[in-house]
C-alpha cells in the first residue's frame, strides 16, 4: 500500500470515528489514538485477537510507545504514555473492526494466493495449501449484511463451472505468491470502495459479523455450501 493512499485511508478512519462516538465522553481520546496508531494495523488487529481470546490484558509496542488493553467489568481499556479511554464492549468491536477493514491492504486481481487447506472445503481437508488466482473483490452477495473481501478461482484450472468460484477473507491467505498489477486507478478502486461500503454503509468483511458466519456455518453442514472458504 502506497503512502498516499494510507493516507486517505486514515482520514476516512478518522471519519468512521466521528461517526461512531460523536462527542462521546471519549471521542476526543480516541481520536487522539487513532491519530498515533491508525497507520500501524497490527495494533488493531493483536486487540482484536485478544478481544476474540477473552484475554484480560495484553501488552503492545507501536512506534516506540507502550500501549496497555485490559478487560474489567465489562469496559475493554486502552492505556499509553498519559492517556487511556474505556469502551463497552459493541463500541470496542466496532473501533476495531472498522479501523482493521480499512487500513488491511487489499491485493490487487490476478495476484496468487495460498489459502489454508483447513478451511478450503466444508467438510473436506487438504495437506498441501490451495493456491487460488484473485478474480474479484468487495463482493457483496445477497442474502449476507456483510461482503467477502475476495473471491477467485483454483489454480491452474481456473472456473471449470460457471459460479464455481472460492470466496474467502484475509486471514485465510497464508502466502502471497504472485502479486498482480496494480497501478493509480486500482489505489483509488480499493479507496472508494472501503469509503462506500465501510464509511457510508457500515458494512465489515464477513469474517467480523458473527449473524453471517453462523449463516455460512449452518449452510455448510447442510450441505448447502460448497464454493465458499471462510475464516
Amino acid at each position: 500500500m502506497n503512502n498516499e493512499l494510507k493516507k486517505k485511508l486514515k482520514e476516512l478512519g478518522m471519519k468512521k470515528i466521528q461517526q461512531l462516538f460523536g462527542e462521546t465522553v471519549f471521542a476526543s481520546e480516541i481520536h487522539e489514538f487513532a491519530k498515533l496508531f491508525m497507520e500501524d494495523e497490527s495494533v488493531f488487529t493483536h486487540l482484536h485477537d485478544a478481544y476474540r481470546h477473552q484475554l484480560d490484558s495484553l501488552e503492545l509496542t507501536s512506534q516506540d510507545i507502550d500501549l496497555f488493553y485490559r478487560k474489567e467489568e465489562g469496559l475493554h481499556t486502552i492505556s499509553y504514555l498519559d492517556k487511556s479511554f474505556s469502551l463497552d464492549d459493541a463500541s470496542y468491536v466496532s473501533f476495531l473492526t472498522y479501523a482493521i477493514d480499512l487500513m488491511r491492504e487489499v491485493l490487487p486481481l490476478g495476484t496468487v494466493v495460498e489459502l489454508d487447506p483447513r478451511y478450503f472445503k466444508p467438510g473436506e481437508s487438504a495437506s498441501e495449501p490451495i493456491k487460488v488466482v484473485i478474480t474479484s473483490r468487495f463482493i457483496f452477495a445477497k442474502s449476507y449484511r456483510s461482503y467477502f473481501p475476495y473471491a477467485g478461482v483454483v489454480y491452474p484450472f481456473g472456473e471449470l463451472n460457471k459460479g464455481n468460484t472460492i470466496h474467502f477473507t484475509s486471514p485465510l491467505i497464508q502466502k502471497v505468491v504472485y502479486m498482480g498489477y496494480q497501478d493509480e486507478m486500482e489505489a483509488s478502486f480499493e479507496y472508494l470502495m472501503k469509503e462506500e461500503l465501510i464509511v457510508d454503509k457500515g458494512i465489515t468483511s464477513i469474517e467480523f459479523s458473527d449473524e453471517d458466519m453462523k449463516k455460512i456455518q449452518n449452510q455448510s453442514s447442510q450441505g448447502q455450501v460448497s464454493d465458499h472458504a471462510i475464516v
